[in-house]
């Protein structure tokens, strides 16, 4: 085999190994998020003794114009009112504070979450009555959509009276459209690296036979 042949060998079985993990990759990135971009949360039961369940962790930087981010969530029905909403993390601090509270420090997959509870003795007023909210909802299985605003937020999951112990099933979802966008793109551009790796490769094999 010439030089050149040679050559074409080893750039062509180095695109196909290129291609074929950057085509796992890219289905992984479809599949994670779908082609619309989301990433779901599974059912997941939460069960505290405070007054209120927080996801503290909902940091929204500033997108290019026409990206946004969506949040959805939903409480499973319940025997008792419960109560919730988003609002600025200065805000709901300032309204726990002092509060028992049960804190999500993470969310796993599929179904599993870790909390950590915070010691408190006030009581603090019923959730509804509060006018920071970003977005609310209450019932006995109350759920929100909320197109994200750029900062930073908390979603809380009190009972609608703000009374202690909480035991709750809690799915969601966040939707960033870029994302579906970029995990098809990325699969197209490893399916064509990985296809022109084959032929490379075939095309240096048929020169060596000859």
């Amino acid at each position: 085999m010439s030089a050149g042949g040679r050559g074409r060998l080893i750039v062509g079985i180095a695109l196909v190994i290129l291609g074929l993990f950057a085509t796992v990759a890219g289905a992984a990135v479809v599949v994670l998020v779908g082609p619309d971009g989301s990433i779901g949360l599974p059912p997941t039961r939460f069960l505290g003794s405070g007054v209120a369940l927080t996801l503290p962790q909902l940091d929204v930087p500033r997108l290019p114009a026409g990206r946004t981010i969506a949040l959805d969530a939903e409480v499973a029905p319940s025997d008792v009112p419960l109560f919730i909403g988003i609002a600025p993390s200065a805000d709901v601090d300032a309204y726990l504070r002092g509060a028992p509270i049960d804190v999500i420090q993470q969310i796993d997959w599929p179904g599993a979450a870790r909390t950590e509870p915070v010691a408190g003795s006030r009581s603090p007023s019923p959730p509804a009555d509060q006018t920071f909210w970003a977005i609310s909802a209450q019932g006995t299985s109350p759920s929100l959509h909320w197109v994200a605003a750029p900062g930073d937020w908390t979603l809380v999951v009190m009972r609608a009276d703000a009374a202690p112990s909480l035991d709750v099933m809690l799915s969601g979802s966040v939707t960033i459209g870029a994302l579906g966008s970029i995990g098809i793109a990325l699969l197209l551009v490893a399916v064509a690296i990985l296809a022109l790796g084959i032929w490379l490769t075939a095309r240096a094999a048929i020169v060596r036979s000859n």
